[in-house]
């Protein structure tokens, strides 16, 4: 097994992993160099041994603080290396947890600070003066008589110097607020300092300001306090930023609750229920509804929060829009006593207790298919972003319903496919239509889901990039970036089904050894293995077994082989793996003392969403398309695959076969390595129609410096690209007015030859690249794209 903290990291240098009770597993070589020893005498020794006596209580501390809630702490202790000054060492500590919530191992990651340290002391007295630039600095009386005004009180409170010296400092306090100046007067009387005291002052216009005020007693020659002196720093901004950053943060956390919801609802209503719970927690309305147009186009409550029966009744049937309505918008009633359109109904709502509310249109499949009310007990608007946020969920919703409905239609023609094995060959046919249909609602699912995605994705960096971040925030935004991860994988799952299905997935072949293959694919499933306490047994032949196949498909069928057999066999149970050459062709077979498989389901266990066990499946998670792929997989390496067992309880054995190569193969070329991304200055062109995939890549690019132009279709775009001539532009292909292959022929009219051009796209068939490069792309990406790829691009394509 590779040794995590000996993992290509360029900081910290200095790793080590702790067994739970706090005792060495591995360290890497940085370790061994700070304390003068070999890597491997450290090995069972507690990390508290590495650490000074008066050290150690802080380090037990931040390991026993370490639980399923908290699963981040640091330490800053003096490392026993002996060496006077002593040296300095910032401890982060990151514990692993099982399914079942219990520790598996802390690993730790060091960074050397004693020059910090050092340099603290010497840099003080600079960065006070640096600080106190922008700041007010004044002096007063024990009296409250100002006495000086630096030019930063000037700026920040709008009086010279000249309408303040000799005044009263109760000039810039609210009159609420006096009673603090009595209690800083009289704690400077007694010679004490004030630090960081948040208030608010007042500004000559009226206006409140949020401050942070350090207030210092001053003496006389003889140590007698004779008046004080202060800094006062503007923390408006700031709070308003903190403000913004946690309604983002929730706003995230409520979408990617939704879209995990959505992924696993079953039925319509879990649907129903998913949008009522996020539409009260991220718009914070105090009540919520769903209603739906019925067979007859009535407007109907179908799920509700805090609604009495009453009101439900008085309210079906009524809707701002009609059923045919095309495009329709938000409705906000911000006071339902004042909004003249309550009238007919104002006495039924105020008698409900509900004075603002909020008409959001469901749409599904470009048609108007019910609503969303938001309900408030006192008069409110909706923000902006608030307004954003309740589409996205109608969005979302509208997937959802499109995927519980093509579920049940895939399981229907499923049942359907079963029953008509024996039937005539046209009812043969209808079901492989209705698998067509399946799959290429798959691909669009899959492509569409990941669209807002990839913004939180983006989005969860760019906060992660945000400077003085508490460290609440800071976890929540690791949890969403850990979660967004684990959607992420499903939808990959779920898209590479869809494109091995429909044949939009090329194999990249060469020559290939399978015990590496084999050896990869189980070390990827060590974390899982391990957490089971299952024993596994991997048996690999002395030579060499070469097959033609693509290295990252083979790993992926044999690792999804393997953690088929760990997810099916209980804690402690037992695997065995093994490789052979046989007749000509490689076999690997996966073998289990698990579940095993219901002889009714043996035929069936390579068909898509099928488990061998609905139960356990769910309790391990999945969607039922892990077999599915490898049987794909294998076959378009012209081989096979094939599942045994002796029935429920009894294991289960898996055997994959696949050609053995012949002598003359020879091994492909090394990739050469990826060349880093531009970093100069760069004015950009987004052509983009999606508002938070245009705004989320628009912000990644501005954070590495470069100048972003974005338009939404495609006459914005040749407007600002004549006008302000972009060095580089990515072009969506799917625009509402014209698509983007007629602006790259546009832009190459306008522009040159000279400027790349990238296009952006949900399809990567050799067609669809091919189309992209004759209209004069320059590189072609398929949705969704990570930062990396869309770095590496236009590194590219900025050096050609």
């Amino acid at each position: 097994m590779a040794d995590p903290v000996r993992s290509a990291s360029p900081a910290p240098e200095i790793a080590v992993r702790l067994r739970p009770d706090g005792c060495v597993i591995s360290v890497n070589d940085a370790f061994g160099r700070l304390f003068g020893i070999e890597p491997s005498l450290a090995v069972g020794r507690p990390l508290a041994d590495f650490v000074e006596a008066r050290d150690v209580k802080r380090l037990s501390a931040a390991l026993e603080s370490l639980g399923p809630d908290n699963r981040t702490a640091t330490a800053q202790v003096r490392a026993a290396t002996g060496r006077m000054p002593p040296t300095f060492v910032r401890w982060v500590l990151l514990a692993l947890f099982d399914t079942d919530d219990r520790l598996l191992e802390v690993h730790g990651f060091g960074l050397e600070i004693t020059r910090e340290r050092q340099m603290e002391a010497a840099t003080s007295h600079l960065a006070a003066i640096v600080a106190s630039a922008d700041d007010a600095i004044a002096s007063k009386t024990l009296q409250g008589i100002v006495t000086s005004w630096n030019p930063g009180a000037e700026r920040m409170f709008g009086y010279a110097a000249s309408e303040m010296i000799g005044r009263s400092i109760a000039l810039i306090i609210p009159p609420e607020r006096l009673h603090e100046e009595t209690e800083i007067l009289s704690q400077l009387a007694r010679g004490e300092r004030i630090q960081h005291f948040q208030t608010q002052r007042l500004h000559k216009s009226g206006r409140l300001l949020d401050v942070s005020i350090t207030i210092s007693p001053m003496r006389d020659a003889q140590g007698r306090v004779i008046g004080a002196s202060k800094i006062v720093r503007d923390v408006t901004d700031q709070r308003r930023a903190q403000e913004e950053l946690e309604t983002s943060l929730r706003s995230l956390e409520t979408l990617y609750r939704l879209a995990d919801l959505v992924g696993q609802a079953a039925t319509r209503q879990d649907v129903y229920e998913a949008a009522l719970d996020a539409l009260v927690a991220g718009i914070g309305g105090d009540r919520a509804s769903v209603l739906l147009f019925d067979a007859e186009g009535v407007m109907r409550f179908t799920a509700w929060r805090k609604l009495s029966e009453r009101y439900r009744a008085a309210m079906e049937g009524h809707s701002p829009w009609a059923r045919d309505s095309v495009s329709p918008r938000p409705i906000v009633v911000s006071d339902v006593q004042s909004d003249p359109s309550m009238e007919p109904l104002r006495g039924e709502i105020v008698r409900e207790g509900i004075r603002a509310l909020a008409f959001i249109p469901l749409v599904s499949q470009r048609r108007l298919v019910g609503k969303f009310m938001v309900y408030f007990d006192q008069p409110r608007a909706l923000t902006p972003r608030e307004s954003r946020l309740a589409e996205i969920i109608g969005r979302h919703v509208s997937f959802g319903l499109a995927r519980v409905d093509a579920m049940n239609a895939a399981a229907d023609a499923f049942v359907r496919e079963r029953s008509a094995r024996s039937e005539a060959d046209a009812a043969r046919a209808a079901a492989e239509r209705a698998s067509q249909a399946k799959d290429e609602f798959l691909a669009m699912l899959a492509h569409e889901l990941r669209n807002p995605l990839g913004v939180i994705v983006h989005a969860v960096q760019i906060l992660e990039l945000s400077p003085g971040l508490p460290s609440d925030l800071k976890r929540s935004v690791s949890m969403l970036e850990r979660q967004s991860k684990h959607l992420a994988s499903l939808l990959d799952d779920l898209l590479d089904v869809a494109r091995i299905t429909s044949g939009r997935i090329e194999l990249h072949t060469s020559f290939v050894d399978l015990r590496d293959v084999v050896s990869a694919a189980v070390e990827a499933q060590h974390v899982r293995i391990a957490a089971k306490e299952q024993a596994i047994q991997v048996r690999l032949p002395d030579h060499a077994v070469p097959v033609n196949g693509d290295t990252v498909r083979l790993q992926q069928a044999v690792g999804n082989l393997v953690h088929n057999a760990s997810k099916y066999t209980p804690h402690r149970g037992s695997i065995w793996v093994e490789l052979e050459r046989d007749a000509g062709e490689a076999a690997i077979r996966i073998r289990d003392d698990g579940a095993g498989i219901p002889p009714e389901r043996i035929d069936a266990i390579f068909d898509l969403f099928v488990q061998g066990s609905p139960t356990l499946a769910r309790t391990e998670g999945g969607l039922g398309i892990g077999l599915t792929l490898v049987k794909r997989i294998v076959e378009m390496h012209d081989g096979r695959v094939a599942a045994r067992s002796a029935g429920v309880g009894r294991g289960a054995e898996f055997e994959l076969r696949i050609p053995l190569a012949s002598a003359l193969s020879a091994p492909a070329s090394p990739r050469s390595p990826a060349r880093s991304a531009a970093r100069s200055p760069t004015r950009i062109l987004i052509v983009e129609d999606n508002d938070d995939g245009r705004e989320a890549l628009a912000i990644l690019l501005r954070q590495k410096g470069h100048e972003v132009i974005e338009a939404a279709t495609a006459q914005d775009a040749l407007k600002v690209a004549t006008e302000l001539r972009p060095c580089v532009a990515f072009v969506d292909i799917g625009l509402p007015d014209h698509d983007g292959y007629a602006v790259a022929v546009a832009l190459r009219a306008s522009l040159g030859d000279g400027v790349p051009l990238v296009a952006l796209t949900g399809y990567g068939q050799p067609a669809d690249r091919e189309k992209a490069r004759g209209v004069g792309f320059d590189a072609h990406l398929v949705k969704p794209v990570t930062p990396e790829q869309i770095m590496g691009t236009l590194d590219k394509v900025l050096k050609a």
